[in-house]
């Protein structure tokens, strides 16, 4: 898609800032925090940050900052985009995805849905089941995201309700060594 393109779809839907697409002919729910919600670990102990996205009163997502880096666990049965391993693909690190990145039920072939719990694809209350987005030890750091002070991107994720299945992004500023700011999130 052309920048004069997602430009002008962007004034069509009504979002200023970045966007990745919803499906066509649904709306696109946008939320954008008043003041971003700051993630990190004290070196000492894991924090943890769960968020509501549709503000049902359930939470949907829960980032974890800690010690070795930052991680979301994906309640339920909820995924999120990840970059497959090479084969035999025992999972992956969460993607980081760019602005105008297609979210939906099929995703381009680098990318796969995944839950935090890639045996039984359900995380059950209480599991400690994470899917890693920043991993940083004494012998290196693995993630998709660049070193501090971070960039700015979006993790694509996907969550059921009564009426199906919904897709949408976090947006953030991450760094591969751990840590961030979630500026909000949106989905169709």
């Amino acid at each position: 898609m052309s920048k004069r393109l997602l430009s002008l779809w962007l004034v069509a839907v009504g979002l200023w800032g970045p966007a990745v697409a919803p499906a066509v002919g649904q709306g696109t729910i946008t939320v954008v925090l008043p003041q971003p919600l700051g993630m990190g670990s004290d070196m000492l102990h894991s924090f943890f940050y769960p968020i509501d996205i549709n503000g049902d009163g359930v939470v949907d997502f829960t980032f974890e900052a800690g010690v070795t880096g930052l991680s979301l666990r994906t309640e339920r049965a909820n995924r999120v985009v990840y970059r497959p391993d090479p084969p035999p693909d025992l999972g992956g690190l969460v993607a980081r995805l760019e602005e105008g990145a297609q979210i939906g039920p099929s995703l381009e072939p680098s990318l796969g849905w995944r839950s935090s719990d890639l045996r039984d694809g359900y995380v059950s209350p209480g599991e400690w089941k994470f899917a890693a987005i920043a991993i940083h030890l004494s012998t290196g750091t693995a993630s998709e995201w660049p070193s501090s002070p971070g960039a700015r991107g979006f993790i694509g994720i996907g969550f059921e309700l009564e009426d199906g299945w919904h897709y949408g992004y976090f947006d953030a500023i991450l760094a591969a060594e751990g840590g961030g700011v979630l500026l909000g999130w949106a989905y169709n």
